[in-house]
């Protein structure tokens, strides 16, 4: 099985402040997934999946994702509105518009996606309710990766550190105690980074727009390549994570 994890569209009518396109970036990363093989099972939209938090936007997004025919998985992110995204997006399954929490069950693998947005704030939170939520719907018996936007620890950049998500405490001890959950897959930092959290694997998603720029000092963008994850499941073997650039480069067989 094949996850395709897509974040930090940034999705508005005009260029960001990087002076990317995002709907040409966008349509230019759709183009480098069908162009994988094999195909993706899912796409996993890790949230800031518009940067107006419009409805057009949602609307035109939900219209992409139906032509491009791959079932698809969405998170909120803090540039998000939960209540234009749900009326854009009925068949995702939320019953909750105040909190977008959803199981998604593919093959032998569980994925419960967070929803961590905190309207009007940057930061995002996980509180005592995602942990009551996650306790009901986490399955024993199954593989089971979690998902949100805002990545629950410090992972190196102030500015991003400061805008992470709260309570990240209250997951890891709950992560402590399920073996099942094998990896933790996050947004929100336009790079990716890889690090252990509670005892699992953390890893974020590059941007399909521009990227944070890794060094000290003020929160800063670099026009560093957009890029996706890639995530592979096979029966016996542990997930594998795989970064590829947005812009494909020709593939050469060696020679004999």
């Amino acid at each position: 099985m094949r996850i395709v994890q897509l974040s930090d569209l940034h999705l508005r009518p005009a260029p960001l402040c990087s002076g990317v396109d995002p709907w040409l970036a966008w349509q230019a990363a759709l183009a480098r997934v069908a162009g994988l093989d094999p195909a993706p099972d899912l796409l996993l939209l890790s949230g800031d999946l518009a940067d107006d938090g419009a409805a057009p936007t949602y609307a035109r997004l939900a219209g992409s994702l139906a032509a491009a025919g791959w079932p698809h998985a969405l998170l909120p992110g803090n540039h998000d509105a939960r209540a234009a995204l749900c009326a854009a997006f009925p068949g995702q399954g939320w019953t909750d518009e105040n909190r977008l929490c959803r199981r998604v069950d593919r093959g032998e693998l569980t994925l419960l996606l967070l929803d961590t947005l905190v309207p009007g704030e940057e930061w995002g939170e996980f509180g005592d309710a995602h942990r009551a939520w996650l306790d009901a719907h986490c399955p024993d018996g199954r593989r089971v990766v979690v998902a949100m936007h805002h990545p629950p620890c410090a992972l190196g950049i102030a500015g991003m550190d400061r805008i992470a998500c709260r309570g990240g405490e209250l997951l890891a001890g709950w992560l402590a105690g399920k073996p099942q959950v094998e990896a933790v897959w996050c947004g929100h930092v336009h790079r990716p980074v890889a690090t252990v959290f509670a005892g699992k694997m953390l890893l974020t998603a590059p941007a399909t727009v521009h990227q944070i720029a890794l060094r000290d000092g003020p929160l800063a963008w670099t026009a560093e390549p957009p890029g996706l994850l890639v995530h592979d499941l096979a029966p016996g073997f542990p997930l594998r994570s795989h970064y590829l650039p947005v812009a494909a480069a020709p593939v050469v067989p060696y020679a004999d």
